[in-house]
């Protein structure tokens, strides 16, 4: 109750002191916050020191009017003190000083683009937004309310602002999403859950919702309650996501497989990423990580092959051209493998029968090749033995004869051996006669 009470004696006293507040816009006054009008209706608060609109209409319409909180009513034909009134053919510019607290109306043909500036001393900041997003893209966001330039923190009671976050597409014909219209995207929160970091600190933050058809759009923040609106906005360009997946269910050897084609034009290749997740049937999970992707690149889900739903995340980390990061998931994609018939169980049994006989056929042949190949080899070391056996033999018996043969010397026959004694004794006696004979000389 006590938050509550100052924050009301905050607003109030704006009235009283008023102060200009800093736009994060810088092409906006510094002293202004702009209010884009998704409707004719929109609400003034204490803090609001005064208003300019900025209202185009159809051409040829009629001058605009204002519906004050009181009933009454402002027109460009009736001067009223404090209130400046320009009209033309297209539009009208209207100054509003000290404007009455309350919720006004504005009746006419107005266009979207139309605005109304407020001079106040409450204002919407947001951090600063890229100007360029891929579909789907997880983006943090943080946003602040200032009072007199300083930060206004609501503590527990941090609910009683809420701030969310649009999309409005162009009125662009040529464009890819044109006629999609105002998506609401998102909203902004300080209750220390989820990316939001403390409760009531005066910072919000909001994650975004950007699975949306690509091309231009205006962003717009809204932030207020029943006491007061404040709006921010900038152009958006959402850009289609640089890596696409297909599920191929029949990629290598009838196995499912994801494939991933990358556009090189927008991401840096070799900063980027890829998570999958497979859940099987029995609610486990199955890791899978992708690096040193190629602009085409498949990724084998071998463990997809029994009866079951699976379910598979994926999750793309990267570095775009120019040196942002960014993270999406893609839509978690489903196979669902069904029980076979008890037709095809049963064919499917014949064909396994079947393959197992000629399985075994096969290794029953190829066992008797290889019988029949080994006792080759094995007669064949046997023969080779035999000869190399006999071999030794022979080699053996003629060295042993040449041995014997060596020391055995042979016997002369009888006559010859007569004959060489009668041969001895001749030499003997003429050999006596010769030294007889030298003897008498």
């Amino acid at each position: 109750m006590f938050r509550q009470l100052f924050l009301i004696g905050l607003i109030c006293a704006s009235v009283v002191f008023p102060a200009k507040a800093n736009n994060f816009n810088p092409q906006d006054d510094a002293s202004q916050q702009k209010i884009k009008l998704l409707s004719n209706r929109f609400r003034v608060d204490q803090a609001v020191d005064a208003l300019v609109f900025i209202i185009e209409r159809k051409p040829g319409s009629a001058p605009i009017i204002l519906v004050r909180p009181d009933g009454s009513k402002l027109y460009a034909t009736r001067p009223v003190d404090g209130v400046k009134w320009v009209d033309a053919n297209a539009g009208d510019m209207i100054e509003i000083k000290q404007p009455m607290i309350g919720p006004w109306q504005i009746v006419g043909d107005i266009l979207p683009s139309s605005e109304i500036r407020l001079a106040t001393s409450l204002a919407l900041k947001i951090n600063e937004f890229p100007s360029e997003l891929f579909v789907g893209e997880v983006v943090k966001l943080t946003a602040r309310i200032e009072f007199n330039n300083k930060l206004l923190a609501l503590g527990r009671v941090d609910d009683l602002i809420k701030l969310q976050v649009f999309l409005r597409s162009t009125t662009d014909s040529s464009a890819p999403n044109f006629g999609a219209g105002t998506f609401t995207i998102g909203q902004y929160i300080d209750d220390g859950q989820g990316l939001d970091e403390r409760r009531g600190d005066g910072v919000f933050t909001g994650r975004l919702d950007l699975d949306k058809p690509n091309g231009p759009y205006t962003l717009l923040v809204r932030a207020g309650n029943k006491v007061f609106e404040r709006e921010y906005s900038q152009p958006l360009y959402l850009r289609p996501q640089p890596v696409n997946v297909d599920l191929m269910s029949a990629a290598i050897d009838g196995q499912y497989a994801l494939r991933f084609i990358t556009n090189e034009l927008a991401v840096d290749m070799s900063q980027m990423a890829i998570q999958v997740i497979v859940h099987h049937p029995n609610d486990t999970k199955e890791h899978l990580s992708v690096s040193n992707l190629a602009p085409t690149h498949l990724l084998r889900l071998e463990n997809i092959q029994k009866p079951g739903r699976y379910k598979i995340d994926i999750e793309v980390y990267g570095t775009t051209l120019d040196g942002r990061e960014f993270k999406y998931s893609i839509d978690q994609m489903k196979v669902k493998i069904d029980v076979p018939a008890a037709k095809e169980v049963k064919a499917q049994k014949v064909e396994a029968d079947k393959a197992r006989k000629a399985k075994f056929k096969q290794e029953q042949i190829l066992k008797r090749r290889k019988a029949a190949q080994q006792k080759a080899e094995e007669e064949k070391s046997l023969i080779i033995i035999i000869v190399m056996v006999n071999v030794l033999i022979l080699l053996l018996g003629a060295l042993l004869m040449w041995l014997f043969l060596r020391k055995k010397k042979p016997k002369a026959p009888k006559e010859d051996a007569d004959d060489a004694k009668d041969d001895k004794k001749k030499d003997k006696k003429e050999e006596k006669k010769a030294k007889d004979a030298k003897k008498k000389k």
